[in-house]
């Protein structure tokens, strides 16, 4: 009886055990439970248009309507940036600009650092500055019934800040701290490196340095201030759930009583590349674990009708981590824990830079590999599936950018900065998706032949040197000790 009780009850599992396969095999085909849902219907991308108008003044006013949630993004922008920086003086702009976050008279009082992140926050936002070559801005992000008083903090603060010396001297010291940590990083300090070799002596060579920061004085911070507050060169921008009406009545209440002078527009600085280095340059930072490697190859002008291919060209090479130098570096091989590329565009041309980070010893095979890569990429057509999949992401990144307010203001401040048409932002998507297999093999094989690309790395080179024997032919090679980035030949004077 024992006997067959047991092999009932194991007929019985067994049983059991097969209808609960069988049932698990049909739950698993059910999208949503034990499979990924099925894909939904795409959505078109809708980006709002800009609409905008001026003050009597000139400042402009630029809105995009969304009016979904009640919640708006300001921005206040200065068509001044780090392009003004004057020589030796690199981070002036940005220095004066985050100054004005630290300090201003709003509606008549007078604010200190902490009262102004105070307010900020007390509105449900926070203060925010930010520079990049072409312009400097403030931004917040708060719920509609707050935009009036935001409006205000940000226009006091640009209009009528403290320039206090005791914050300039807390700023210049954060960041000369900030400066030297990245100045003992092999990778951060290959692409600042990198930047002035490609450019040499032009403007756009420039980087923040310790030496630069101790230049700067307050009366030179006041003197930038007066030349940036031209109201010709100011942008009010909103988006979100505004009128481009309210918007212009609250420019006109906070920014309308702001006088124009008659003194001729500054310009900034705009000369275009002038290398003054060997193509490679080896740099010796002893003790470095690893080696940063930046390859960089020409790019076109912002302006260029080529920008979007130039643009899907990168992302092909290194947009992402399926792109071809991550491929190549990283998932072949295993020479690193990711490589990839990024553009730089500026009016007067621009730059490719393929960046990776590897052990000292594999420096020179990965140079090799990235500047293969480079070439490649003007010899065959990239296959159409590696090609959609490169636009999907460029076109997917750009429609989760312009799904915030803030992304959406971002877009306009760049084409402001840019002195484009803000109907670009309509025709962005259409112009990634047009570009073709073809155009980005001819723009590749017009671009970056292995004579245009310049090469930088900077780790230990007792044990990279050998390694790089191959891919180095007569470089430049410097103890990080001597290199001097405010050089376009990046030595120190003796």
């Amino acid at each position: 009886m024992r006997s067959l009780f047991t092999r009932r009850r194991a007929s019985l599992a067994a049983a059991s055990l097969t209808a609960l396969l069988a049932g698990g095999a049909a739950l698993a085909a059910t999208p949503g439970v034990d499979e990924p849902p099925l894909p939904g219907t795409p959505r078109a991308l809708e980006v709002p248009s800009f609409q905008e108008a001026r003050l009597p003044n000139g400042v402009r006013v630029i809105v995009a309507e969304r009016h979904a949630l009640p919640l708006v993004s300001v921005a206040l922008y200065l068509h001044l940036g780090a392009a003004a920086d004057p020589s030796g003086r690199a981070g002036l702009a940005a220095l004066t600009n985050d100054l004005r976050t630290k300090g201003a008279v709003v509606d008549g009082q007078r604010l200190d650092a902490t009262q102004i992140a105070r307010q900020a926050e007390a509105l449900g936002s926070s203060l925010d500055s930010a520079t990049d070559w072409r312009g400097s801005a403030l931004t917040m992000t708060v719920a509609k019934p707050k935009l009036d008083a935001a409006t205000a903090l940000m226009a006091g603060s640009l209009l009528h800040p403290t320039l206090a010396a005791g914050e300039l001297d807390r700023l210049k010291q954060q960041t000369s701290d900030s400066l030297k940590l990245s100045l003992s990083d092999p990778m951060a300090l290959a692409g600042l490196t990198a930047r002035r070799a490609w450019w040499g002596g032009s403007v756009y060579g420039g980087a923040v340095t310790p030496a630069s920061l101790a230049r700067i004085g307050r009366t030179d911070v006041q003197a930038f201030a007066r030349q940036q507050l031209r109201p010709e060169l100011a942008t009010l921008v909103i988006t979100g759930d505004v009128t481009l009406a309210q918007a212009k009545a609250l420019a006109q209440r906070h920014l309308g009583s702001w006088k124009p002078n008659r003194m001729a527009l500054p310009q900034p600085r705009n000369e275009a590349a002038a290398p003054q280095t060997p193509t490679t340059v080896l740099i010796n930072l002893p003790g470095a674990g690893q080696s940063g490697v930046v390859v960089m190859a020409p790019a076109v002008p912002y302006d260029s009708p080529d920008r979007r291919v130039a643009q899907v060209a990168g992302a092909v090479l290194g947009g992402g981590y399926s792109a071809r130098l991550n491929q190549e570096v990283r998932i072949k091989r295993g020479l690193s824990y990711g490589a990839g590329a990024g553009l730089d565009f500026q009016p007067v041309g621009g730059v490719l830079s393929a960046r990776t980070q590897t052990n000292n010893t594999t420096a020179g095979q990965v140079v090799q590999l990235m500047r293969d890569e480079i070439v490649r990429m003007g010899q065959e057509l990239p296959a159409d599936e590696e090609l959609e999949a490169r636009k999907a992401a460029l076109v997917g990144g750009y429609g989760r950018q312009v799904e915030t307010t803030g992304g959406l203001a971002a877009v306009a401040l760049d084409l402001i900065g840019r002195d484009r048409p803000l109907s670009d932002a309509q025709t962005h998507v259409p112009e990634i998706q047009a570009v073709t297999a073809v155009q980005v093999r001819d723009y590749a094989a017009k671009q970056w032949s292995l004579m245009a690309l310049r090469t930088v790395v900077v780790g230990d080179m007792a044990k990279a040197a050998e390694g790089l024997k191959p891919v180095a032919d007569k470089p430049l090679t410097l103890d990080a000790k001597d290199l001097d980035l405010e050089s376009a030949t990046l030595v120190k004077a003796r």
